[in-house]
């Protein structure tokens, strides 16, 4: 048993960061530890990597778009693709942060609702004031939401979002979901086996 966090890197738009969303929780409680969820933009960190697109190319896209919808069945998770795919993400990524400065479970909540919001309800993701509407719904001490909108554009909400990308190239984060378990690396939501053997110590 350890205390350390198992570092969970994702993109609120990947539909494999929602689908680890919806798992890695329970998987990682089962053995002691606890999840810190690490938001990023999947892009900056790819550019800072010199790595191209996840759908670069367009046989990849289209298998992929197959697999989202093939993926969700076999995990049970609900699962829509939004017409608005890919979404933009930085204003939902700073809610996330400036969220967890006062209410680390509550930005978890938030970070779920969101993705569910985009994924299952086709909500716009990109939009501000649908982040800040979430995130003061979560924790309603954040105040009024377009109060919120304006602390999603200050630079303490960038510094924070642009220090995790950092955070995440040093990791050689290369992919969403990446799930980070002592140093070591597991990519892509098929891994949750992996991911739960390396938790056990049987690995």
């Amino acid at each position: 048993m350890t205390s350390t966090p198992v570092d969970f890197w994702f993109d609120f738009a990947s539909p494999y960061g929602y689908f680890m969303a919806e798992k890695i929780d329970a998987v990682v409680a089962r053995h002691g530890r606890r999840v810190r969820w690490r938001p990023v933009i999947l892009f900056a960190v790819l550019r800072a990597l010199d790595l191209p697109a996840p759908m670069g190319s367009e046989v990849k896209r289209e298998y992929m778009w197959h697999d989202f919808e093939r993926s969700a069945r076999f995990l049970g998770v609900p699962f829509c693709m939004p017409a608005g795919f890919p979404a933009v993400t930085q204003n939902v990524a700073r809610a996330f942060y400036l969220l967890e400065q006062i209410d680390s479970c509550g930005a978890i909540d938030f970070a779920r609702v969101a993705m569910r919001g985009y994924f299952v309800e086709g909500a716009d993701l990109g939009d501000a004031m649908q982040s800040a509407r979430w995130a003061c719904g979560v924790n309603p001490a954040l105040g009024d939401p377009a109060d919120f909108v304006s602390r999603l554009r200050a630079d303490d909400a960038r510094a924070m979002l642009a220090s995790a990308v950092d955070d995440a190239v040093r990791e050689r984060v290369f992919g969403s979901p990446t799930v980070v378990i002592d140093g070591e690396r597991f990519f892509g939501v098929d891994r949750l086996p992996q991911i739960e053997a390396c938790l056990a110590g049987t690995l």
